[in-house]
């Protein structure tokens, strides 16, 4: 019996072993498995206090920009609330009949609810929490201009609220599922929406206006699905021959004025030039998507004071392995990188060398870091770069920039981080999990030793009891004048067989 301790310890530790191994081997084999493609659930508040606070409905629109800029292939669903939840759009894959679904169903965004129930919204949303596809990254976006809003009783409201932050935003937390919150009017609950964000690792945002909703919108897609960007100098950018499709955001104030494109030809783009490009214009921005552009230098013509943005789909592309939306001040952090050309990435150091990589970081209180990748790094082996991200001391909204730039090509990948001021207890890193060292086997004797110990005790203790149970009849015996060795009792005694002096 004393080597099953020992052979329950192996049979344990190769299990753990198994287990570790596994995933670590898989994920180590090919860099690129670990790219997940986003999944995006949005949930909209249609109460019916959204009159006041977007009386024009600007949440259409902010849903129209969104559903153009996703890219084919990941997968998303939006559910509108008030008293209950109502699917507006299926979740799934995106494309184009996805697409038209979505534009479709924009119109039936109204302000019909009676009630705010963002738990039921939450369960909607997280309907195949169980299962999952592991490929996808999956992200909330919760849009509200109210507070937990379940019943007439303020109790189980709060009661409703309570839960939500001290089980589901937890638990979506530590699934991988960040929420991330719009408060939309000062009668938004900020406090409970920056909590339900910070506990999902998710980030709070507070638009001022209604159309401050699409900046919001988008950035908060450039968090659950970072898109490539060119820079942009002077109204020009830069698309090389890898590029398959570009498309340029523009967000102006006031009203639109005319914008065109100039082609590296000479050719000008225009609105109502339908053929050559994809236009919508919206109040307060403009989306014109452009496909099998001309490699060259473009030039764009927009309104005074606009704010744009240039992301391109094309074969070669930056790949990260994003670190969380929130992480506490304090605590260092790993990001992977790579140059991917199609499904392959890039690993020949010759290739490699032909680009120069930096990330630069900027945050509050005018923070500033700037790391050369290529130089502190060197190509590695596996074409990818594990950068070591500084430990951010002040809490707040921090921007990474990965940049790649080559003689005809440049890149740029912008990532956001939410800073909070938890205190840190271990490094962050996107690296799978690591082999074990030499082996498990001390741990895993300490703790054959403690369970073989809490079982002695169990078992002295449980004799201990015997013997006083034995005591306490002996003395009922002798309280009774019946003696222990009386006839009538032949053969039975109140002392134990294995008794022994004490």
């Amino acid at each position: 019996m004393k080597s099953m301790p020992f052979s329950l310890a192996a049979l344990m530790r190769g299990l753990m072993l198994l287990l570790l191994v596994l995933p670590a081997l898989s994920l180590q084999a090919d860099p690129a498995a670990r790219a997940l493609r986003p999944d995006l659930r949005l949930l909209i508040d249609i109460s019916g206090s959204m009159k006041q606070s977007d009386p024009e409905n600007l949440r259409g629109p902010a849903l129209e920009l969104i559903v153009r800029l996703l890219p084919d292939g990941a997968r998303a669903g939006v559910w509108t609330f008030g008293e209950s939840v109502e699917v507006l759009v299926p979740h799934g894959e995106v494309d184009s009949a996805w697409r038209e679904r979505a534009r479709a169903a924009v119109a039936a965004i109204d302000n019909s609810g009676q009630r705010t129930n963002i738990p039921a919204a939450l369960a909607a949303a997280t309907y195949d929490l169980g299962s999952m596809d592991p490929r996808y990254r999956s992200s909330i976006v919760l849009l509200t201009d109210g507070k937990v809003d379940v019943a007439a009783s303020p109790m189980a409201n709060a009661t409703a609220a309570r839960q939500v932050l001290s089980e589901t935003a937890p638990q979506l937390g530590a699934t991988g599922i960040p929420v991330h919150t719009i408060a939309l009017s000062d009668e938004a609950d900020w406090t409970f929406l920056r909590s339900l964000a910070r506990e999902s690792r998710g980030i709070a945002e507070k638009a001022s206006t209604p159309d401050q909703l699409s900046g919001i919108f988008v950035q908060s897609l450039e968090m659950v699905a970072p898109a490539a960007q060119v820079p942009l100098e002077s109204g020009r950018f830069q698309i090389d021959d890898s590029v398959e499709e570009f498309t340029v955001l523009l967000f102006f104030d006031g009203e639109a004025e005319a914008m065109s494109l100039r082609a590296p030809d000479g050719s000008r783009l225009q609105a109502d030039n339908g053929a050559a490009a994809d236009w919508f214009v919206a109040e307060g921005f403009a989306l014109v998507t452009v496909r099998q552009p001309q490699p060259g230098s473009w030039s764009l013509a927009a309104p005074d004071g606009a704010r744009i943005k240039v992301t391109v789909i094309a074969d070669l592309n930056i790949e990260i392995d994003p670190l969380p939306n929130s992480m506490p001040a304090g605590r260092a952090s790993e990001l992977g990188l790579r140059l991917r050309d199609g499904d392959r990435v890039l690993s020949d150091p010759a290739v490699l060398g032909m680009f120069g990589i930096t990330l630069s970081i900027s945050g509050p209180n005018g923070y500033r870091e700037d790391i050369a990748v290529s130089e502190r790094y060197g190509v590695p082996e596996t074409g990818e770069y594990r950068i070591s991200i500084p430990a951010f001391a002040a809490a707040g909204r921090y921007q990474l920039v990965a940049r790649v730039s080559g003689e005809t090509l440049q890149r740029e990948l912008p990532m956001h981080i939410e800073v909070t001021a938890d205190p840190a207890e271990s490094t962050i890193s996107s690296r799978p999990a690591e082999l074990p060292d030499a082996s498990l086997t001390i741990p895993m004797l300490t703790l054959a030793a403690v369970v073989a110990a809490i079982g002695f005790i169990a078992w002295w203790i449980s004799r201990r009891r015997r013997k006083r149970r034995l005591a306490l009849w002996e003395q009922r015996f002798r309280d009774n004048g019946e003696a222990l060795d009386d006839p009538a009792m032949d053969g039975v005694s109140a002392a134990p067989e294995d008794s022994a002096p004490r």
